[in-house]
């Protein structure tokens, strides 16, 4: 008798045991049988969800060990000969190409390089594993490969695809010679729990044929190498030392100084330029942004008079000043001036309210004193500044220095030192 013969009759013999144990006299009610079953998967549940949320278990070598065992060890499983790729959440199966395939979503897999500390830490690097339709099938792996060969994320990475940038590619053509618009595939990496990289791909390439493609592998030519016929291009990559974020297409870098106490940071907001974030005459120089100067790493704060600081009343105010100019003229000494008594001259600024889109600080400087602070003197704060009128662009090459005077406004129900930071003007320098 053959090995799953004799389980097979272990397992018949163990039922009419537990079938008898089961139903001897007095048989249980139905119900009782149903409520003893849900109560086995229930504790099973919290047992299985106890060792997870509470104890940290990572159930995903298990579940790898019995889909091998139930399939006999069979399947292909990219994590025993991937180096660095050693749990299955670290593989996503996605359509990162839009073409239409038996099956469409290819497998996205994410590894650990240059291990420290058993493996637990490490740069993440990615591939991407795809199937042709040739005979025999070939699986193809792309490396993800962002500038300078850098890594994707420190501490974790996510993915998605999604066609952010709509775009006829030349170098992606279909078996007519069509442009295509293929979606891109979107790697977004942590540090610390932080957003802070993000890389931006695009599979390139046209379908080619596999005749010559075999012919070539059967009986290469000297010195020839057989490559895919597509690869994923890196468009776009981004690291912001306070954090990056995407809205669409558009990505916001965050970069903060080292030791600046009010948490500002150079914002840079770039958009693509034809198809692309690099520049074509220099593809792993990033293109302009769009829009650059500071503003506040966790956003201004609610109460904007009552900080600790005199510098952030000056950018809370040239922030606001052109999308919420009420805001903005509460921050002015006198009680919360309306609107209608603002005058561009008191504040080293030329346009009206009604030409003024916005004003991009590009530099703020102010010299920390503690005890000026705390015993509410008046404290001068230096910035350029430039104002953007309606539809225009901000250049901080054409920013103006202005001189600002902080006021400290006593208010003994305010923190942090019993008065209220108010602006009370700036001159042009």
């Amino acid at each position: 008798m053959s090995g799953s013969g004799v389980v097979l009759v272990v397992l018949l013999l163990l039922f009419l045991v537990l079938f008898y144990i089961t139903f001897r006299p007095p048989i249980p009610k139905i119900q009782q049988l149903v409520g003893f079953v849900l109560l086995l998967v229930v504790a099973v549940a919290l047992v299985y969800l106890f060792w997870i949320r509470i104890l940290g278990g990572n159930p995903n070598p298990r579940r790898l060990d019995l889909a091998r065992w139930l399939a006999g060890d069979t399947i292909i499983d990219l994590t025993q000969f991937v180096p660095g790729l050693d749990d299955m959440s670290y593989i996503h199966r996605l359509d990162t190409d839009g073409e239409e395939e038996p099956r469409k979503e290819e497998w996205v897999a994410f590894y650990r390089y240059d291990v420290v500390g058993g493996g637990k830490k490490g740069p993440f690097g990615g591939a991407i594993y795809d199937y042709d339709r040739c005979r025999p099938p070939t699986v193809h792996a792309y490396e993800l490969v962002p500038v300078n060969y850098d890594y994707l994320g420190e501490d974790g990475v996510t993915t998605e695809v999604a066609n952010i940038i709509p775009y006829q590619d030349p170098l992606s053509t279909d078996r007519m010679g069509m442009e295509l618009d293929r979606p891109e595939v979107i790697v977004t990496g942590f540090s610390r729990g932080v957003a802070t990289d993000l890389n931006i791909f695009r599979k390139v390439g046209g379908e080619a044929d596999c005749v010559p493609r075999r012919t070539a592998q059967l009986a290469p030519a000297p010195e020839q190498i057989v490559v895919s016929p597509f690869g994923y291009q890196n468009i776009g990559s981004f690291r912001g030392s306070y954090s990056v974020a995407r809205e669409g297409a558009k990505v916001i870098v965050l970069d903060r100084a080292g030791f600046e106490r009010s948490q500002f940071v150079v914002r840079r907001v770039y958009t693509p330029k034809q198809g692309t974030y690099f520049r074509r005459d220099n593809p792993e120089v990033l293109v302009e942004p769009d829009e650059e100067g500071l503003a506040f790493g966790p956003g201004r704060p609610d109460q904007t008079r009552q900080v600790y600081y005199p510098e952030k009343t000056v950018l809370a105010f040239f922030l606001e000043l052109g999308p919420n100019p009420t805001n903005a003229m509460s921050y002015v000494c006198g009680g919360g001036k309306s609107t209608a008594e603002y005058h561009p001259e008191e504040f080293g600024l030329k346009l009206p309210l009604a030409e003024l889109e916005k004003v991009v600080v590009c530099e703020i400087r102010y010299d920390p004193e503690v005890v000026q602070e705390q015993n509410h003197a008046d404290r001068t704060v230096w910035a350029k500044v430039v104002e953007v009128k309606k539809g225009g662009i901000g250049r901080c090459e054409e920013a103006r220095p202005v001189e600002c005077t902080v006021t400290a406004a006593p208010n003994p129900a305010a923190l942090p030192y019993g008065c209220e930071w108010c602006l009370r003007g700036c001159q042009a320098r």
